[in-house]
This record gives C-alpha cells, structure tokens and sequence, in this order.
C-alpha cells in the first residue's frame, strides 16, 4: 500500500546524489542513509546495552559477547556485499532501563541521579523499580569507569564483527544524555550541570576514550538537544540548551581539527511525531550545529514528506547527510524510489515492536 501523504521528491539537481567522503574507508554513493532503528527482535537475553553491568531489557540486540559478535558479522557482511556500509550504534540505558529485568540479574538500577522519569514514562520504568525493589541509584564514580570501559569494549566486539565504525547514542533520553540534562542530572560533582564543562564532561570522556582505542575515524555519536523521550526536559530552556550544545559542539570540531573525531554528528530534529517546536519558539532548531561544526551532520526527523524542507536542507551545505528511518524500513528500495520519482510503501506502525518479520523485512519493493 504506497503512502498518500508522500508526494514525489525531484532530487537530481541537488546534493542528494552526489558522492561524499567520510573517512578513508567510508565515501558514500549518496547522501540518504538508516539510522539507528530498535525493533525488538533479537534473541531474549542478549539486551541491547553495552553488558548485563550497564543496565538492561531482555528484548532489543547487544554486541559485547563472542556470540553476538559471530551473529552481527553476517549481517555486515550482507551489507559490505551490497556495497555499502555498517555503523553499529551503543548505548547504555540508564533510568530508561528495566528495573526488574535488571533485578532478576541481581543488577542495580542506575542514572546520573536518582530521578525518576515523570513524563512520557513509556517503559514504565519507576512502577517496575517501585515492583522489583530495585530503587534507582546514582552512579558511583566506579559504576561511571565500567560503563566507560564498556563502550570501549563494545566498540571492540562491533568492529571485530567487521562494522566501519560505531555511534555512541547520547540522544533519546538515555543514559549520556542524561548526564547533558539540568533538571535530572542533580550531581553535585564535577559530573554535574554546574556549568557546561561538568556538563559535557561524562559524554565527552566516553567519546574520548573510545576514539582513543579505537581510532577516531571510526566514532560518530548522536544527539536529540530537543527531545522530549524518557522525560528529557532541555526543549522547556531552548536558550540554555543552545548555548549548552554549542559548547558541545566546539569541544567536538576542536577534536576533529586535531583528527581526533568524530565520523559524524547525527541529529534528531526537533520536528519528529513527539515534538514539533519549530513554530513555538524559531530558537528550537538543529542549524546551529553548522556555525561550530565543519565535519558532517546527518539530520533525522520527519524529512521526508516535506519536499521542500528536503531540498532546502540538502543543498544548504555539502556536509548533510538525510537518515530516513521508517520509510527506509518499509521500502527496501527507497533510494531507487527516489531517484525515480516512484511511490513509497506506507509503513505499519502496528509492526514497529512486536517481533517477528511482519513489518521489519517483508516490505515489498518497488519493482
């Protein structure tokens, strides 16, 4: 069933198809890419966070042991021989963890601080810490050294699986973010929000030590400076989150001067389905990353039924790259379908979570 919302997108006479470099190893055919999409679909067990230690859920895929390693090298090896590229996306969960899977491993609950999710509490995550017995705690200085060490290590198992290069998820109301957020973060060391230092120092610490290990041409790292998911408050201060991020931002070209990273910034955009600021405030925008970062910027959010938007966004430099999540889920091809001008598939959004193939690999494509 091809969606009516979308209408057909002329993008040959913009950047969208014009080849870009990315590192030595990584140049691009074109400017379209998948980010990062959790379905739920691995083996129960094996959780998405960077080990057992880092907090957890029984449902999403991992990468820090030899037999995830073996089942994700097929999966690149796919992707390499359709010449293209694997960037492996970690993360540690923080508040947004499940308390009483974490309990059942006779694992703590762990966040920058213990402050609960209050809003868009969609894991229900302090009635399973409250139900389990395992109250949310704040991150000791040691818990802070392992779960940095983890990224490391899971870095380590990604690229043994063959991936180009790995994404440290800070976005999304997970754990790095949380650490970026005033009104969670309460620590009173130098791993709180007293100023912007403090503020960025936890994140800017793991993206250090993984580029270090591994090489910086192969970290990138992901931000949502508006979003609202697991209760991020940023957005209700857009002043002092832009100020903030600019900071962030600066400390990051100044390590990409010094060819010390990152791959890339990927962003979500402030016009996803749970927040469309744009007309509330012109301040709630991701342009700025522009003015204090020259590498490249994927941008990610509801780009693709907005034509307009698309072309206006692409063109502006020739460092954006365009992450179409769902629609790349529903159509296989969908690169080919906009090089064509054909139609798109509507994806089930009903599908999104549930397991199985239905609505994850049994799209139809185009021809």
């Amino acid at each position: 069933m091809f969606d009516s919302r979308y209408t057909p997108i002329d993008l040959k006479e913009t950047n969208f198809f014009r080849p870009i470099r990315l590192s030595d190893n990584i140049t691009l055919k074109h400017r379209g890419v998948l980010p990062p999409l959790t379905r739920l679909r691995n083996v129960p067990g094996n959780t998405y966070n960077l080990s057992t230690e880092a907090g957890g859920s029984p449902n999403p895929p991992g990468i820090f042991n030899d037999s995830q390693v073996e089942t994700l090298s097929k999966i690149v090896d796919a992707i390499h021989e359709n010449k293209s590229y694997a960037v492996q996306q970690i993360v540690a969960l923080g508040r947004q963890a499940d308390a009483e899977y974490l309990k059942s491993k006779n694992l703590k609950y762990m966040a920058p601080s213990s402050v609960y999710v209050a809003e868009n509490d969609i894991y229900g995550t302090k009635l399973k810490s409250e139900r389990s017995g395992n109250p949310l705690q704040e991150c000791t200085l040691e818990d802070l050294q392992n779960i940095k060490d983890d990224f490391v290590s899971s870095a380590e198992k990604a690229l043994e699986a063959g991936c180009d290069a790995v994404e440290i998820h800070a976005a999304n109301g997970y754990l790095l973010n949380q650490f970026l957020d005033k009104k969670i973060n309460k620590r009173d060391d130098t791993y709180g929000t007293q100023n912007n230092e403090n503020r960025a120092r936890y994140f800017l610490e793991v993206f250090d030590a993984v580029a270090a290990a591994h090489g910086a041409d192969k970290v990138a790292v992901r931000f949502s400076p508006f979003g609202l998911m697991g209760d991020m408050t940023a957005a209700s201060d857009p002043d002092d989150t832009v100020q903030f991020y600019e900071y962030l931002y600066k400390q990051l070209e100044k390590r990409r001067v010094e060819g010390k990273g990152p791959l890339y910034i990927s962003l979500i955009e402030p016009r996803t389905d749970e927040m469309d600021m744009s007309a509330v405030n012109e301040k709630v925008s991701n342009e700025f990353v522009f003015e204090n970062f020259n590498g490249v910027v994927i941008r990610a959010g509801n780009v693709i039924l907005d034509k307009e938007y698309t072309k206006k966004i692409i063109d502006q430099n020739d460092r954006t790259l365009l992450a179409f999540g769902r629609y790349f889920m529903s159509n296989p091809d969908l690169i080919e379908r906009l090089e064509n001008g054909w139609e798109i598939n509507k994806y089930d959004r009903n599908t999104f979570y549930v397991g199985g193939i239905n609505g994850y690999v049994n799209y139809e494509y185009y021809q």
